[in-house]
């Protein structure tokens, strides 16, 4: 499954701010980390994905279709491209610096 079928961060974010939640509120109800959650948007960590899919009510083969294979089983050994993160916007609006 490809990676864009993946949800992005910022609608991660969305859907725990929907629910009164943060990454930080995430991380202390789990015991975690915050970076572990925080990360587990853009790149794998079962910790981070299960404490995420348990506060937006939602399985996380549904959050990461790329992580996890048809039947919802989580993929061992993760693909390598599921490590590359997410093409941020640049600080420069025209590619360049000021």
């Amino acid at each position: 499954m490809a990676r864009a079928a993946d949800k992005r961060p910022e609608e991660i974010r969305y859907l725990l701010n929907s629910k009164g939640m943060t990454f930080a509120d995430v991380a202390r109800e789990c015991d975690l980390p915050e970076s572990t959650v925080r990360t587990a948007t853009r790149k794998p960590s079962i910790e981070g994905e299960w404490a995420i899919a348990y506060f937006l009510d939602l399985p996380a083969s549904k959050i990461w279709p790329s992580r996890y294979d048809s039947n919802g089983v989580r993929l061992k050994p993760q693909p390598a491209a599921n490590y590359t993160d997410f093409p941020r916007l640049g600080h420069c609006q025209k590619g360049e610096a000021a």
